[in-house]
């Protein structure tokens, strides 16, 4: 797929150097206040704020399982009765190996949010999404394959990699991540745009600089975006930063905030509500909240009260192919229960996929019968059989990607034995 940049190159202008930026100055008196019912004296950070302003969640290393905690939860605070209420573990979603970074639409019913838990390279890692079904949360796979394309090579070429804070917007059409070689040094924000053909290749943000990044949000109205930063100056350690897409698409200026929000040591982690009125951030690793309601409108995102002349453009263009070849539709192999291998019917159906040079994305799925560890080891095996069928039929083993799925994003019921059947398979599809 070949890009090309559009008016807005400005996006992704490499390398800012430390120099002057506006910093707000506040004539309002300004409360900020700790939320004692949310913290703990472990880590809490990477804060997530529903559009209606009502539900709060966030990373926290507390011990949730037999007393054992620092590899991290998600948790979610719900304001009920106008108190934040003691927060809950997302269960259907946390696990051993450590789960962060949680974002969502602007409904609330999809989440997008990171973990490490199993093979992360294979599954399509570390981003997920999960859905929000009877009050639950499902786990419906990787974000998408060009996002765990890019870890997984970052994580090659620095041997591992480390990110401190996610954002996709309400819209679900930008991810923003902070990221580098080592989570205790400099990070960078890269940004990906979703179009018809899926994500993007995730590409250096505009406003990293030579020193660190850290802590993005993207607010409801999908064009502000507030993030961390100590390579532009202001009041020492990582400030918070506001920046806004135009309406030519372009990056504005880079604000930094102000006290009293930002000060000598590292201020990160800002979100604020849709309707401009309320704000959370972190302080000493902990949560805390400002009313800002009577705030200059600098340092709010753009309200339903505020009238958009022209959308903001997409930051990347993709240049359709002269004369493509058309894409196969995607074909599923399916497996009896607790089997690697298909019937030889199911197999032959692979003789007549022609993927047209495209590389091909092949997912293994499992009915929910096992514990979860071992349905995404069974799902891997399936997928390698695919796989290795692939090979026999001339497919060049580096132009198929495998992405496992275990029990996760049923096709069917797993109350029946037919929706079970549906459950067990592969499929292969151009990625």
């Amino acid at each position: 797929m070949k890009l090309k940049l559009t008016a807005i190159v400005g996006l992704f202008v490499l390398g800012l150097r430390a120099q002057s930026y506006e910093i707000l100055e506040h004539k309002h008196p300004i409360n900020i206040v700790e939320l004692p019912q949310l913290n703990t004296q472990e880590r809490e950070c990477n804060i997530s704020l529903l559009p209606n302003g009502n539900s709060l969640f966030f990373m926290s290393t507390r011990a949730m399982r037999g007393g054992l905690g620092g590899n991290g939860d998600i948790f979610q605070s719900d304001f009920v009765n106008g108190v934040w209420q003691a927060p809950v573990a997302l269960g259907s979603i946390n696990t051993a190996s450590g789960e962060d970074e949680p974002t969502f639409s602007s409904d609330g019913t999809e989440m997008y949010y990171q973990s490490w838990s199993g093979d992360w390279k294979s599954m399509g890692g570390p981003y997920y999404r999960a859905e929000k079904r009877k009050g639950s949360w499902v786990k419906t796979g990787s974000i998408g394959s060009n996002i765990s394309r890019f870890f997984n090579l970052q994580s090659q070429a620095n041997f591992g990699y480390g990110t401190d804070g996610m954002a996709v917007s309400a819209d679900g059409k930008l991810f923003i991540v902070a990221c580098g070689p080592d989570y205790d040094g400099p990070m960078d924000l890269y940004y990906s745009v979703k179009n018809d053909q899926g994500w993007t290749f995730p590409q250096l943000l505009g406003v990293s600089t030579t020193g660190d990044e850290r802590s993005v949000f993207i607010a409801a109205d999908n064009r502000t975006i507030y993030f961390s930063s100590d390579g532009m100056g202001g009041f020492g350690g990582l400030d918070i930063f506001k920046v806004r897409i135009e309406e030519n698409g372009k990056l504005g200026d880079p604000i930094n905030i102000g006290a009293p929000f930002n000060t000598p040591e590292d201020d990160m982690g800002f979100v604020a509500s849709a309707d401009g009125k309320s704000a959370f951030f972190i302080r000493n690793l902990d949560i805390y909240f400002a009313d800002i309601s009577a705030l200059t409108e600098k340092i709010k995102p753009i309200t339903s009260t505020q009238t958009l002349e022209k959308a903001p453009e997409t930051p990347i263009e993709t240049d359709p192919t002269p004369n493509e070849a058309p894409r196969p539709k995607p074909l599923t192999v399916f497996f009896n229960h607790d089997a690697d291998q298909p019937i030889a019917q199911e197999l032959q159906k692979l003789q007549d996929f022609n993927p047209n040079g495209r590389t091909l994305l092949v997912q293994g799925y499992c009915d929910s019968d096992g514990n979860e560890a071992y349905n995404i080891d069974l799902a891997k095996r399936r997928c390698e059989t695919v796989k290795n069928a692939l090979i026999r039929l001339g497919i060049a083993s580096e132009f198929i990607e495998i992405r496992v799925h275990g029990e996760s994003n049923p096709a069917a019921t797993n109350a029946t034995e037919k929706g079970k059947a549906a459950n067990r398979r592969v499929i292969v599809s151009v990625n």
